[in-house]
């Protein structure tokens, strides 16, 4: 045999013997395979139907004429109580047989399912009626002993200034106890000004300066609150200095009152923000030392411009 030839033969002589293995190896498995079930006859289907229970004693009330006695003890109680006895013992055989043929209801007039009394166990009355269309929690949450220690849920940052401040408190309750009292501001006296014995007279002002108004000698005087009092007195004033002195010159009035109305500002300020809600620290502390300075400034404003317009009262 040419060499090419069997070269070129023998490869598909190995495929070709492979092949057929696989073949009869394939056959030989299914017929080792466990045959299909022959049909069988077809079974009867099943059909569903409702048929009615004998009433429970007490789902629904008997009739008032009724007499209610078991079946197999009607022939007996005919037989005791005689032929007089005979005759209600088939009438209410008679009258219970249309009750028992009536078609069973499964609904109430209102659309509930009549179910006989004792079927479904009555829920307690302090249990809170679930609401169908209310969908349950699907997260089981069990709290534990850490909840009130834990205060924040930001970063690693603002979990350390929280344990700061709790480590602060700690000490602050150990040195001073826990009722502490937070220092506040110490009024001024109420004391009568006197310019002679200021510390330094250049706070005092001058003429020079147009601010001479600082150094009027009137006792300090807190102003009465901050609900509107204040300014209003302040308003009043100013309006009574400006009628008592209509025929002085309106430019030397006008900047005799410039420092009035300046601290009256100061005061409708303080006035406006402890009535729009200010800042509860701000308004324990810095709104009233602030309206007590207005208030002060301006009646000492006032006593001055009216000893200096006292030379031209109209």
């Amino acid at each position: 045999m040419n060499p090419a030839v069997r070269d070129e033969a023998l490869p598909r002589l190995v495929a070709t013997t492979a092949t057929v293995a696989l073949l009869v190896l394939g056959g030989r498995l299914l017929l080792a395979l466990p045959g299909a079930p022959l049909p069988e006859a077809e079974e009867p289907r099943i059909q569903l139907r409702f048929s009615s229970r004998p009433r429970t004693a007490g789902a629904l009330p008997p009739p008032p004429d009724a007499t209610v006695a078991a079946p197999h003890t009607g022939v007996h109680a005919t037989a005791l109580a005689g032929p007089a006895t005979a005759a209600p013992a088939a009438s209410a055989s008679s009258a219970a047989a249309p009750a028992a043929a009536a078609p069973l209801a499964l609904y109430d007039g209102q659309g509930r399912i009549q179910l006989p009394v004792g079927a479904v166990p009555e829920s307690p009355t302090t249990r809170r009626e679930r609401d169908p269309l209310e969908r349950a929690n699907p997260v089981d949450y069990r709290g534990t002993r850490f909840e009130d220690a834990w205060i924040s849920d930001g970063d690693a940052a603002d979990v350390a200034q929280q344990e700061l401040r709790r480590a602060q408190q700690k000490v602050a309750e150990v040195l001073f106890g826990k009722d502490v009292q937070h220092a506040r501001a110490r009024p001024s006296p109420e004391v009568r000004f006197n310019p002679a014995r200021h510390e330094r007279p250049s706070d005092l002002g001058s003429e020079a300066t147009g601010d001479a108004w600082r150094a009027a000698p009137i006792s300090y005087e807190p102003a009465p609150g901050l609900g509107g009092e204040a300014s209003r007195r302040i308003r009043e004033r100013v309006a009574a200095l400006e009628r008592e002195y209509a025929g002085c010159d309106r430019q030397r009035l006008a900047t005799l009152v410039a420092p009035v109305r300046q601290s009256l500002d100061e005061l409708q300020r303080v006035e406006y923000a402890y009535a729009h809600g200010a800042d509860p620290v701000r308004a324990q502390h810095q709104l009233p030392a602030t309206a007590n300075g207005a208030w002060d400034q301006a009646r000492r404003a006032l006593w001055y411009a009216e000893r200096q317009l006292a030379d031209c009262r109209s």
